[in-house]
């Protein structure tokens, strides 16, 4: 949203300022056992249980879960890394939708890869099924703020 604000002297427009009016969100989230942040969001339409990783260069999901987010995607030739290792076998999906809270954006892509070993240990410790992690792309492009006292995350946009 936008407004411009206008400055006038005797009837004639001395100074125009166009201010950028930002919308917040505050979106729930829960810790689990591990320590690590669990949020709602949608991708193509299709509710899912991402994790929230500030240390991700991009947001990804599990390449077990391309069918249930209808993605297409292609051979990337990017290798990636986690806290596990280099991740070469990687995929990239374009021209997403991405929802989260009331921020969404259009034309994302997404990283794909095999998450097999993080998914495992979150079902065995916290028995909940995660589909992919939200990475400093998104956090960054909506200047989210953590909030562990209040369990939320604000986003702008």
């Amino acid at each position: 949203m936008s407004m411009g604000i206008y400055n006038f002297h005797f009837g004639k427009i001395i100074n125009f300022k166009f201010i950028m009016l930002m919308s917040k969100y505050s979106i729930p989230f829960k810790i689990l056992s591990t320590n690590h942040i669990i949020i709602d969001a949608v991708v193509n339409n299709v509710a899912g249980k991402f994790l929230i990783d500030t240390g991700a260069s991009n947001s990804c999901i599990d390449l077990n879960k391309l069918e249930k987010f209808k993605l297409k995607f292609e051979k990337s030739y990017e290798t990636a890394s986690s806290a596990t290792g280099e991740i070469y076998e990687t995929y990239i999906s374009k021209k997403n939708s991405f929802l989260i809270g009331g921020c969404s954006k259009t034309d994302f892509d997404l990283i794909l890869f095999d998450m097999k070993s993080v998914t495992q240990a979150l079902k065995e410790k916290d028995k909940i099924e995660v589909d992919g992690i939200i990475g400093s792309d998104i956090l960054i492009e909506f200047n989210s703020q953590i909030d562990y006292m209040k369990n939320e995350i604000t986003l702008e946009f």
